[in-house]
């Protein structure tokens, strides 16, 4: 599933240039081969530069959810943030942020196959979703095409995967790509606290271990594209948030991690999770 949401855009891209291919074929056939192949490229190259640009940068959050299944933990309810804060939630940023982490918790449940918990949380995105003026991606046709799919664990989750790609590469592309970096460490944010608090013995399970060991890499991408835009307000409170939990993986250096080094981690995480759900 890693880098799904690429896959999907440069399906539609090929896809795209397979049509204008077709459609420069019928204008005039009579067009030199080579002169076609050269415009094609160009086409390709600029397609991809695009994508590229404005794709979720980390691992998806169902990639930590689905690992998490894989090595036989069970859904845990009443983990994941409940529907009921939906109300506390009225300004941009806090819209945002808990996008990201309703997005988690809906791939959570989704890959449990949780019916009713992921209808819930499809709801509540749609909900900040269309608050954020994004309601052309949030709309009958995405909850039509998730009840349809709710069985079909394939499709349902290339259908919140593209989704949440789709919502950061929105508001990239209409200047608020703040609020895009605040979905993408909500959603980043909660997929580790889910991590952390899937056990209460997770010291003693190397596999959960190596999964939040594994983020430490994510966390410093994450770091590269926030700092980009640190002069921002929104964005300069969001490296203050999550500076603990870098602090935590430095001290880390390999997947061995002592219990004191997990809790250090999972201790910054849950402080600054609290912030963002409260």
């Amino acid at each position: 599933m890693k880098n799904q949401g690429i896959s999907v855009l440069k399906s539609i891209s090929l896809t795209i240039l397979v049509v204008l291919i077709s459609l420069s074929s019928c204008k005039n056939v009579n067009k030199q081969q080579d002169e076609s192949q050269v415009k094609i490229e160009d086409v390709k190259g600029q397609i991809s530069e695009e994508v590229e640009q404005f794709v979720y940068p980390l691992p998806t959050s169902y990639e930590v959810t689905e690992m998490l299944k894989r090595i036989g933990i069970p859904y845990m309810l009443g983990t994941s943030n409940t529907v009921e804060n939906i109300d506390k939630y009225f300004t941009a940023k806090a819209k945002a942020y808990n996008i990201g982490i309703y997005g988690s918790d809906l791939s959570y449940a989704s890959t449990y196959h949780m019916t009713q918990e992921t209808m819930l949380y499809l709801e509540a995105i749609t909900q900040l979703g269309n608050d954020l003026g994004i309601s052309s991606i949030y709309n009958e046709d995405l909850l039509k095409g998730i009840e349809d799919n709710i069985n079909n664990k394939d499709t349902l989750i290339e259908i919140i995967t593209t989704t949440v790609y789709d919502t950061y590469d929105f508001l990239n592309q209409n200047g608020k790509g703040d609020l895009a970096l605040l979905m993408v460490t909500g959603g980043w944010v909660e997929a580790l606290y889910l991590t952390t608090n899937v056990s209460a013995n997770i010291a003693n399970n190397p596999e959960i271990v190596k999964i939040i060991y594994s983020q430490k890499k994510s966390l410093e991408e994450l770091i590269k594209i926030i700092e980009k835009r640190k002069d921002e307000e929104n964005i300069k409170e969001l490296l203050e948030g999550i500076t603990p939990i870098k602090e935590a993986y430095d001290k880390v250096d390999s997947e061995d991690m002592t219990e004191e080094e997990l809790n250090n981690i999972m201790n910054a995480v849950e402080d600054l999770r609290e912030k963002i759900i409260a």
